[in-house]
């Protein structure tokens, strides 16, 4: 299924109307991005990607059709933005993970997609004493589908960024078969493209980098142990192989886009968490032993820190 909300809606139309072109790799098969100029982008996107994805402002407090952007910064916000990739641009999806072909760039975005069939993974942000989970659900929320399937819920760990706290934690990330507007719209403009054979040859040449060279994306906190996490998302795909031909690809274009579910509904949710417990200090040593000043252990929990001075 997929998102369709005003954010997505206009990442859609960004992706199926603006041309993918080879790249004029030098090597190997030609890779596909995205050519434009800035004129050719609607100020809704500059401003989507300057006041939110780049400043951090909520969703709610960018009004896009009243922003505007100074012409001579629009490729820098472009490039800073990542270009069209909604998980960079849409801080509600900001952790989630695909792969690419390549992570950075204006390249292709629904490589796993057309090349596997698998869905967005998405992050559950359950960590509850996580400043950084806090804050995306209690800033930006998290994009809600009635339509959503979670095919596997995946353990993660992280390294939480508590000063007092810096220990391996455990989080969730939901496998799913959700489709962001990003992809959708590249969907489309492939099959608007379906009488070149020739560029569906060629894009289908491309997507064989999926096999052993694609590119996590992963923007912000990624978990740990990422390269295990993906291998498990990836036991929900439907294709066990990219496309090997144009027709192939096609195809596959066809069958997803026959059986896409489009949600105009998709709603904000935002969670309200308790503030996370206070870290305590180490307690007092038993009185015996501060009169005595011998220390049977250090009272933090870590008894390796002292090296050979004990009793010194």
């Amino acid at each position: 299924m997929a998102i369709q909300d005003p954010v997505h809606s206009l990442l859609r139309t960004v992706t199926h109307h603006v041309p993918l072109c080879p790249s004029g790799a030098a090597e190997g098969p030609e890779v596909f991005q995205y050519r434009f100029r800035i004129e050719d982008l609607p100020e809704d996107y500059y401003a989507l990607a300057a006041y939110h994805s780049l400043k951090g402002l909520p969703l709610g407090g960018v009004r896009l059709n009243r922003r505007r952007v100074e012409t001579s910064d629009k490729l820098a916000i472009v490039r800073e933005a990542n270009y069209f990739d909604a998980v960079k641009l849409d801080r509600r999806c900001s952790r989630d993970l695909r792969m690419k072909i390549q992570k950075d760039g204006p390249g292709m975005l629904a490589g796993d997609l057309l090349a596997f069939g698998v869905g967005m993974l998405r992050a559950m942000n359950d960590d509850p004493v996580e400043p950084i989970h806090h804050y995306l659900w209690d800033r930006h929320g998290r994009i809600h589908t009635e339509y959503e399937v979670v095919y596997a819920r995946i353990r993660a760990l992280h390294w939480n960024s508590l000063p007092l706290l810096y220990r391996t934690q455990k989080e969730s990330y939901a496998s799913t078969n959700v489709i962001y507007g990003d992809a959708l719209g590249e969907l489309e403009q492939l099959w608007d493209r379906r009488a070149d054979t020739t560029f569906l040859d060629q894009v289908a040449a491309s997507l064989q980098r999926m096999r052993g060279q694609a590119e996590i994306a992963a923007f912000l906190d990624p978990p740990l142990n990422l390269e295990e996490v993906m291998k498990m998302h990836y036991r929900q795909k439907l294709w066990t192989t990219p496309p090997r031909s144009g027709r192939a690809l096609l195809r596959r274009v066809e069958c997803l886009l026959e059986h896409t579910t489009i949600d105009t509904d998709a709603r904000t949710v935002f969670r309200d968490w308790q503030s996370p417990p206070p870290v305590q200090p180490p307690a007092e040593p038993p009185p015996s032993q501060a009169e005595t000043g011998v220390w049977d252990g250090d009272c933090s929990g870590y008894d390796g820190w002292l090296g050979g001075d004990r009793g010194a």
